[in-house]
C-alpha cells in the first residue's frame, strides 16, 4: 500500500511539474499571414503579438531574440491582473518597449485591476493604447492601419459599434482581447484580427477537451479561424487569430495547451 501511495505521489508531482512547465514556458509560434494587399514596405514585416500576460514577470534574455527581430509588439489583453504589483505591469512594459513601438488594448482583467492606473503606466512607459482607436503604421512610404476594440466592463455588457478608421482602404489588422467581439456579425471589413481571452482553455483533458470553457468559446478556442467574408459572399473574411495567451487564470498551471507567443510575418502574395 505504501508503495503505491509513493508511487501516486510521485506521479502527481511529475504531472504538476509538467503543467507548471507548460504554464511558465516560452513557447514561440512563427506564423504568416499572406494578402496580395499588404503593400510593398510592409512585405516581410514581423509583429510580436502576446496576449494574456495576466502575474507573469517577462525575462529579457529569453524575449532579447525575438524582440530584435520585430518590427512592433501587439499586446491583447489581460497584461496585468488584480493583485499584480504595479512595479511588475511597468517593468515588463519597460522591457517592450526598449526594443520596439508597442501597441495594447485592455482585457477584462487590465479593467477589474484598475483601469486609470493601468492606463497611467502605460503612458508612462510610451505604450499606446487603442480603446475604440486606430493608428497608421508607416514604413518607407507605405502605411497600414492597426485598430484597437475597447473592452466592455463585463461580458453582459455589449460592445459599443465602433468599427475602426480606415479612409484610404488601406491594408487592416483589428486587435481585440475578447473573440466575442465577433459573435453575430456577418460583415468583417479587415484584413485581419487578432484574440486572446481563452487561454485555448488552459487545461485541456485528452478526449474530454477543456475542463472549463463556455459554449460559444468551444467553437472559437485557439488558432486560426476564417471569418465571414461579405454578405453577398464575393469577398473572403479575414483570418482570425485566437491566441492561447502567456499566462494563466485562476490556477498557475496548464495541460495540454502550453503557454504561446507569436511571431507574425506580413507577406505579400496570395
Amino acid at each position: 500500500m505504501w508503495e503505491w501511495i509513493a508511487g501516486s505521489a510521485a506521479a502527481a508531482a511529475g504531472l504538476l511539474g509538467w503543467m507548471s512547465k507548460e504554464a511558465y514556458g516560452y513557447r514561440l509560434r512563427r506564423e504568416e499571414v499572406c494578402s496580395p494587399r499588404i503593400p510593398d514596405a510592409f512585405n516581410g514585416y514581423k509583429i510580436l503579438y502576446m496576449t494574456d500576460i495576466h502575474r507573469r514577470q517577462l525575462s529579457e534574455r529569453k524575449l532579447r531574440a525575438w524582440l530584435e527581430e520585430a518590427d512592433c509588439v501587439f499586446l491583447g489583453g489581460d497584461i496585468t491582473e488584480r493583485g499584480v504589483p504595479w512595479e511588475r505591469l511597468r517593468s515588463n512594459m519597460q522591457l517592450l518597449r526598449k526594443y520596439a513601438p508597442v501597441y495594447a488594448v485592455l482585457g477584462n482583467h487590465d479593467l477589474k485591476a484598475g483601469k486609470e492606473q493601468v492606463r497611467q503606466i502605460l503612458r508612462e512607459t510610451g505604450v499606446v493604447l487603442l480603446s475604440d482607436k486606430s493608428v497608421e503604421l508607416v514604413k518607407g512610404a507605405h502605411r497600414i492601419v492597426l485598430s484597437g476594440i475597447q473592452q466592455p466592463a463585463s461580458k453582459y455588457h455589449p460592445y459599443t459599434r465602433y468599427r475602426g478608421r480606415n479612409r484610404e482602404g488601406r491594408y487592416h489588422i483589428v486587435l481585440v482581447h475578447d473573440p466575442r467581439w465577433v459573435k453575430d456579425r456577418t460583415d468583417y471589413p479587415y484584413d485581419l484580427v487578432l484574440a486572446g481571452h481563452t487561454h485555448g482553455g488552459q487545461i485541456v483533458l485528452p478526449l474530454a477537451g477543456a475542463v472549463k470553457l463556455e459554449k460559444f468559446y468551444q467553437s472559437y478556442k485557439a488558432g486560426w479561424y476564417d471569418l465571414p467574408g461579405k454578405e453577398d459572399g464575393a469577398t473572403a473574411g479575414p483570418p482570425f487569430l485566437i491566441s492561447k495567451g502567456f499566462g494563466t487564470s485562476h490556477l498557475p498551471l496548464r495541460l495540454g495547451c502550453p503557454a504561446e507567443l507569436h511571431l507574425i510575418t506580413l507577406k505579400q502574395k496570395p
